[in-house]
């Protein structure tokens, strides 16, 4: 598979995690795990999906607290592939986050 290819796929996994309509839920189990704890991201993509759309990739998620943050509210969301070594870490603010379901 082309490198390209497993960029852009890398990509669209982080906003299947982030920005989808699912990703409350998803996000309110990444923010439940402890603070560091790598979570594989195959825990959050039915099988299926994961196969036909992310084929290639090892993708694990964790949090950190955002030292900058002013209202402790800013959360590190880190990304890294293991396969390709990629990286991704956006900063969240939880003020964003429904608490409800």
């Amino acid at each position: 598979m082309d490198e390209d290819d497993l960029s852009l796929k890398f990509e669209m996994l982080i906003d299947h995690i982030i920005a989808k309509k699912s990703s409350q839920r998803i996000l309110r189990d990444i923010f439940g795990h402890s603070s560091g704890d790598w979570v594989n991201c195959r825990n959050y993509i039915d099988e299926n999906t994961y196969t036909e759309e992310y084929e290639g990739l090892d993708v694990y998620v964790c949090w950190l607290n955002e030292i900058n943050s002013t209202n402790d509210q800013g959360r590190l969301v880190a990304f890294f592939e293991n396969n390709q070594l990629y990286s991704q870490i956006l900063i969240f603010n939880m003020n964003t986050l429904k608490l409800k379901a």
